[in-house]
């Protein structure tokens, strides 16, 4: 049992930093973007197009990114404090740690997708 219970705190310790990560870095991005042509911030060929496109990438991605980061994180640590409390197994412990990411990765190419498909006139 004591085994169960130190195995689903590493999953939570495992899952949680990624979308706390990810929403320092657009809170970053949307107090102080990096300026256009930089290697840094969101770099597609869409936001390359010109400085005006750059910028609404960068800012639209600082906003997104805090608020869906902020939603996972949440997310994260129930389903972490969840799986702790409900002391599951080591095999069910590692599956919702899988689901946890596969959730935080679908919604970082949700993110993308959502910015990628601004209308054109913020990109040209």
């Amino acid at each position: 049992m004591a085994n169960n219970t130190f195995n689903n705190v590493l999953f939570l310790i495992g899952e949680l930093p990624t979308p706390l990560i990810i929403m320092a870095f657009a809170i970053a991005m949307r107090n102080n973007p990096p300026r256009f042509g930089d290697n840094t911030g969101y770099n597609t060929k869409r936001s390359r197009k010109s400085a005006e496109a750059w910028d609404f990438a960068q800012n639209a991605y600082g906003r997104y990114a805090t608020k869906a980061f902020a939603v996972m994180s949440a997310v994260a640590l129930a389903v972490g404090l969840i799986a702790i409390f409900l002391n599951i197994g080591e095999d069910a412990g590692f599956a919702v740690f899988m689901a946890v990411t596969t959730v935080q990765v679908a919604v970082l190419a949700a993110v993308i997708f959502v910015i990628e498909r601004q209308p054109e006139r913020n990109f040209n």
